[in-house]
This record gives structure tokens, C-alpha cells and sequence, in this order.
């Protein structure tokens, strides 16, 4: 593909600023980005995307919509992660996120998905007179934060949770949204330690304790990619399952087995 910038940007309420921005990079698709449930100043942001899908569409640029769950707190971090994903194995090597238009919350959980991912993270540096922007002085680059990746034994766990019959080849398929896909869509809870650790076994095809298992639960625990909750039948037992940011941890490592 000769194309191959693409700009992921967050729609705020002016469409003259998030133009200065966009327009300051090469790009040759954008995808924008809205929340999918109506929050405050959702109408407004709606009306701009319509303005911009319209500027850019009438230039020739690849233009695409998606909504985000940004009212579930982490969620929108699997998302874009798995958006991330999805543009390079289909061929766009460069991959941007703008986040000169988001509110302060998209902002935050963009830049988690863009340190994770090792993702380039964009804000404008505008020009102002008074109070109001009138240009920009060019787009700044964000500094990401490393983050401690999962070991492939971290990695094998978390697949524990998800339907084991998946093609590796087409799970990034431009066939699916993150809330459509088929996988993603069924993630497995546990009721207990004991059923997760007989999975794990049968998995490995060999004897585990449950202080193994345990030491799996604390380690990914401490990168917060785990939830765990009182079983509401057992008050002894937990349920177990994958946190947005275990999926998060799960698909980046995912895509590195396909490269």
C-alpha cells in the first residue's frame, strides 16, 4: 500500500481547530473517533464530524466513523488499541492519534492506549489572540510511558478467557468493530480458583497447584489486567475475568505474533 498514514482523531467542538491539526500531517485516512453514548456536548461534537467527514471526503481521503464507549471506564483503551492494530495489518504503517479535540477523559484513556502500544500521540501547539485560536505552530508530539509487557506465560493465561477457535490471521479482520467482534464479544468468568486452574491444566497438559495459579492472579493483578469478585453463590470463592486493560495486554500481544 502506497497509502499509508493514518490519523486517528478524537472530534471535539471545533472543526476549524481539529482541521489546523489534522492538515498539518501527512494523511492519507482518518478515522474519527465520537462516543457512543450521548454525554455532555455529544450533539455538538456530531455536528462537527459531519462537517468534517464532508472536508476531507471532498479532498479524496479515506474517511471512517467510530464510536468509542468512553462511559465504561478503560474500555475505550481495548478499543483503540484494537483499532491500532486493525490499520497496520492492513497495511498502514503509520499510525497517529490526535487528540487536539478530545475531552480531557478520551484524551487520558488515548494516551494509556497509545503508551501500550508504543503508538505516536499527537496535540496541537495553536496560535492565539486573546482567548481564541486563529493557527497552529505545528502538532506536538506526546511523550509516552513504557509499560511492563505480559510474559508469554502472562499471555497464555489471559487467553484462558477467551473462545479457543479463532483464526490468529483474521483476528484484526476490517470485518469487525471491537463490540462486534466474535471473540471479544464472549469473554469466559470463572466461578473459582479450582475451575480456572482445571482449565489451565487441561490447557498445558499437565499437574498445577494453586499457589501457581495464585501467582499468576497476583502478577497480572498488579498490572490491574485481571477483575476479581466475590462469587455471589459462594462468598468463599471469587469469579474471575479479564480486565479492558488484560485485553488490552492481550491483543498487543497478539498482533506481535502475526509480525
Amino acid at each position: 500500500m502506497d497509502n499509508t498514514n493514518c490519523q486517528i482523531v478524537l472530534v471535539g467542538h471545533s472543526s476549524f481547530k481539529l482541521t489546523l491539526s489534522i492538515d498539518k500531517e501527512i494523511v492519507h485516512k482518518i478515522i474519527f473517533v465520537t462516543e457512543k453514548e450521548k454525554l455532555s456536548g455529544t450533539e455538538e461534537a456530531l455536528k462537527i464530524l459531519s462537517e468534517l467527514i464532508k472536508t476531507y471526503k471532498q479532498r479524496k481521503v479515506v474517511v471512517e466513523h467510530i464510536e468509542f464507549d468512553f462511559h465504561i471506564q478503560t474500555k475505550p483503551v481495548a478499543q483503540l488499541i484494537y483499532l491500532i492494530l486493525q490499520q497496520k495489518q492492513i497495511g498502514y504503517k503509520n499510525v497517529v492519534v490526535n487528540i487536539s479535540g478530545g475531552l480531557r477523559y478520551m484524551s487520558i484513556w488515548s494516551y494509556i492506549a497509545c503508551s501500550i502500544t508504543n503508538t505516536k500521540i499527537i496535540h496541537a501547539d495553536y496560535k492565539y489572540e486573546g482567548n481564541e485560536e486563529v493557527g497552529i505552530n505545528s502538532n506536538v508530539e506526546l511523550i509516552t510511558l513504557p509499560f511492563n509487557n505480559i510474559t508469554e506465560k502472562q499471555f497464555e493465561f489471559l487467553e484462558l478467557f477467551f473462545e479457543p477457535n479463532y483464526s490468529l490471521e483474521d483476528f484484526f479482520s476490517q470485518k469487525f468493530t471491537f463490540n462486534e467482534h466474535p471473540v471479544l464479544a464472549k469473554i469466559k468468568k470463572y466461578n473459582s480458583l479450582e475451575q480456572l486452574r482445571k482449565t489451565l491444566e487441561k490447557k498445558k497438559n499437565s499437574p498445577l497447584t494453586r499457589g501457581s495459579i495464585n501467582g499468576y492472579i497476583t502478577k497480572l493483578q498488579n498490572l490491574s489486567a485481571l477483575e476479581i469478585f466475590p462469587n455471589p453463590e459462594d462468598k468463599k470463592e471469587k469469579m474471575i475475568t479479564i480486565s479492558y486493560l488484560g485485553i488490552a495486554f492481550f491483543l498487543q500481544n497478539l498482533h506481535k505474533k502475526l509480525n
